[in-house]
């Protein structure tokens, strides 16, 4: 499996639109990233999808261990146990459940 990070290629807005095909193609293959600019200012990058699932993975992990970080703090500032915290968890889980299905026992 050959494991290389793509190339990165600063392109302009124009050549963008006039070989739009050609360029998908070659971001799909994962040969390149695109760094697209406008009027010599960059704007916009063109990343394969595979790349792009990755970092909204990577984001979403760096979320949720920024929120755990806070959750921790505010738990200690009040004064909560970790068994306190997990039981207040587990009840705000229940209630967002009702608000947003209702009671499915009905």
């Amino acid at each position: 499996m050959n494991e290389r990070l793509p190339m990165k290629k600063v392109i302009g807005a124009t050549e963008i639109r006039n070989h739009m095909g050609r360029l998908l193609n070659r971001v799909h293959k994962g040969e390149e990233h695109l760094l697209i600019e406008k009027l010599g200012i960059p704007v916009a990058a063109l990343i394969s999808i595979k790349d792009y699932e990755e970092y909204q993975r990577l984001l979403s992990q760096h979320l949720l261990k920024d929120l755990g970080k806070k959750l921790g703090r505010e738990a200690k500032r009040q004064g909560l146990t970790e068994e306190e915290l997990r039981q207040e968890i587990k009840g705000t889980r229940r209630e967002v459940f009702h608000e947003r299905y209702g009671d499915l026992n009905s």
